[in-house]
């Protein structure tokens, strides 16, 4: 009894050491991923930190104007909505004629009111019209920022800039050609981030190239009598454009049959303007040359 009792004994030694050592080895491994753990909370703690430091200086860029290339006091009264400017531009529109059965296609000058306004946001650039027109005056409109970007050495990514485009006869913005606005919009998005106001005595027409040129437009003579018609002073065209071809004709009889001549003959448009209207028509090549009339 005594020699199965002490081998009992010794059995369950053998299993409470065997059991010390299987939690003391447990316990270790345990101890060791709960130090992994720590160890990978540390890691992306320190992560969240910076992405956190590198988030405020980013906000902080993006809310600051760069003061290097236009002083913060005129860019935040451009984004100031009751700071809003406007200026006049023309453009054609065609006008159907009817006589009997026959019709033919005529045209004529029209004024548009175009507002400009400009707001802290993402880079949208929005043309607003009271009737949907086409992709023109928003093609015009993406131009007239890079140039003004590039006039002004400036960057627009973080405004948001919407033309507001309007007529007396606002259904005849659905047939005008937004091109021949765009050097308008670009003089008047410039003024406007200068802080400066517009000579609402002068009207222009010419589309606006990326290289800061204006580009030549149709219908001079009918966009000069509207500018005329509206009390303009200064009618700005695109360069090699201030001329108008007159027609004149001779006639001749000759027996019982008349004989009539007839020739163009290229002239200068201002004398006429000048003396119809008291309207001076001027060659502009460039938007600095037609900013120079503006302000």
């Amino acid at each position: 009894m005594i020699k199965i009792s002490t081998l009992g004994l010794i059995a369950a030694l053998v299993l409470s050491l065997y059991g010390n050592f299987y939690l003391m080895s447990n316990n270790f491994d345990l101890h060791e991923q709960v130090n992994e753990i720590h160890s990978k909370n540390v890691e992306l703690s320190d992560q969240i930190s910076s992405l956190t430091f590198k988030t405020n200086n980013l906000e902080t860029k993006l809310l600051e104007p760069d003061k290097a290339i236009l002083p913060e006091s005129n860019f935040q009264n451009t984004l100031d909505e009751s700071n809003t400017r406007s200026i006049k531009a023309v453009a054609v529109r065609p006008i159907l004629v009817r006589n009997g059965f026959f019709q033919n296609v005529q045209y004529a000058g029209t004024v548009m009111n175009i507002e400009v306004s400009i707001h802290e946001g993402t880079g949208l650039i929005l043309v607003n019209t009271a009737i949907p027109t086409g992709v023109d005056f928003q093609s015009s409109s993406k131009i007239a920022v890079g140039v003004a970007e590039d006039y002004l050495q400036t960057d627009l990514s973080n405004t948001d800039i919407i033309f507001s485009i309007t007529s007396d006869k606002n259904e005849d913005l659905q047939a005008v050609d937004g091109q021949s606005a765009g050097a308008a919009m670009t003089v008047l998005l410039i003024s406007s981030l200068q802080d400066k106001k517009l000579n609402d005595n002068v009207i222009m027409t010419g589309t606006i190239n990326p290289d800061m040129s204006i580009g030549d437009v149709g219908g001079i003579p009918e966009k000069a009598d509207a500018s005329g018609k509206s009390k303009a002073n200064i009618f700005l065209v695109p360069s090699k454009q201030g001329i108008i071809f007159v027609e004149e004709c001779n006639e001749s009889k000759t027996g019982n049959f008349v004989y009539r001549s007839c020739s163009s003959e290229a002239k200068p448009l201002s004398p006429i303007t000048e003396e119809k209207y008291g309207m001076k028509t001027i060659e502009v090549s460039n938007i600095g040359d037609a900013l120079l009339y503006f302000q």
